[in-house]
């Protein structure tokens, strides 16, 4: 995350400049004559009582009641976000039944890539809903609660909810082509919600908010990928499966653009991701003994 650099601007000129005939003094600082004012409140404002921001310059005051008004806004989203939390408890709920039964839930719904190539698909499925521990059911559970009710909120729970299990198909999908041994977890499904907020943003890139949220999404996304690279124990395929599902089918998806997407452009979209990862699991199929 970037900082943010609360110094006076080098130019006094990027705030909003008033009349020069009128002399005014700053509210924070009476004895300072300023030509600004604060883009928000159009309170007269100094360069020390100036804080930037992505249009002109905003007073403390202005700063200050934005961030006591996020947290509403951000429970206000949380709230509504009904597929999220019945993933988050699906998770947890299968945790602690395969703690309850030892390794027979992971014998019989892992992805083991030899039982896969051996016809028992669904293995491509079931995974996400195993964890190989508690800290990788937290990691998950963590991604998933920040970004996940963002994302429904964004695409409509149904959407999400197609984006999170093809997404999660597609990771599966990743992992059998390119990794080897055993793979659990919901990381291809996770990238892939978070590729569709990549792609959402992406939409809405002409905002300043909108685009540098994107760059800071991109920086997570980037400083895992790296990470799982470095980390033998992560299946960093299964995560570039998913996040390439997730951002297809967020862009697809995306009815708020300006150039809404056709219903059928959003069938074809989810169906031509489904296939392409059932295409690709036949060919790994094919050459696997």
């Amino acid at each position: 995350m970037g900082r943010v650099n609360n110094q006076p601007p080098a130019d006094p000129n990027q705030g909003q400049l008033v009349d020069e005939s009128e002399q005014l003094y700053c509210y924070g600082h009476p004895k300072t004559p300023t030509r600004l004012r604060c883009t928000r409140c159009e309170r007269p404002i100094c360069g020390r009582c100036a804080i930037p921001a992505s249009v002109g310059q905003h007073c403390p005051e202005c700063v200050a009641e934005a961030r006591r008004s996020a947290p509403k806004v951000r429970t206000a989203l949380r709230a509504n976000a009904p597929v999220t939390y019945a993933l988050l408890a699906i998770n947890i709920g299968m945790f602690v039944l395969t703690l309850l039964t030892g390794d027979l839930i992971f014998d019989r719904f892992a992805e083991i890539k030899a039982l896969v190539a051996l016809g028992e698909w669904y293995r491509l499925i079931t995974p996400m809903f195993l964890r190989a521990g508690i800290l990788h059911l937290a990691l998950n559970s963590y991604v998933l609660f920040t970004f996940g009710p963002e994302v429904e909120q964004a695409y409509g729970s149904k959407r999400f909810a197609l984006i999170y299990f093809i997404a999660g198909f597609t990771g599966a999908v990743g992992s059998y082509l390119f990794s080897l041994g055993t793979s659990v977890g919901a990381s291809g499904a996770i990238f892939g919600v978070v590729g569709a907020l990549i792609a959402f943003l992406y939409g809405k890139r002409g905002s300043a908010m909108a685009f540098g949220y994107m760059r800071n999404i991109l920086g997570f996304v980037g400083l895992n990928l790296a990470f799982g690279f470095l980390v033998p124990q992560i299946d960093n395929f299964a995560h570039i499966g998913g996040l390439l599902g997730g951002l297809i089918l967020g862009y697809c998806l995306d009815v708020t653009r300006a150039r809404k997407p056709s219903l059928a452009l959003q069938i074809l979209a989810v169906v031509g991701v489904a296939a392409a990862g059932v295409a690709l699991a036949a060919y790994r199929t094919s050459t696997f003994f």
